[in-house]
């Protein structure tokens, strides 16, 4: 399995140089703590990357860090990824945010 079976968006180097950069989605789910300040997010379309912070961009950055560590080593492996197909939907009270990750 090479790196041509993973779902990845089309070429991303912009017309800056050669060749293409994984560039892959990360869906993400965010919610209030219920009685609380925290916000707690999930990725939607990966299983187990989840985390809490204080403001939606903590969570954001938190969640992306988690999904690349988790993309390099499907990547380095040459692992299918498990991808969740489709994607959770946010239930009410939810947002959801799309964040393009480059490996």
């Amino acid at each position: 399995m090479g790196k041509e079976s993973l779902p990845q968006l089309s070429d991303s180097n912009c017309g800056t140089g050669p060749g293409s950069v994984p560039v892959f989605n990360c869906v993400v789910i965010l919610t209030l703590v219920p009685g609380g300040t925290k916000i707690r997010g999930r990725v939607a379309n990966l299983q187990g990357i989840q985390g809490e912070g204080n403001t939606e961009r903590d969570v954001l950055l938190l969640l992306t860090k988690r999904f690349k560590t988790t993309m390099l080593q499907y990547n380095r492996s040459q692992q299918l990824i498990p991808w969740i197909d489709p994607p959770e939907s946010p239930a009410d009270g939810e947002q959801q945010r799309f964040i393009p990750v480059h490996l």
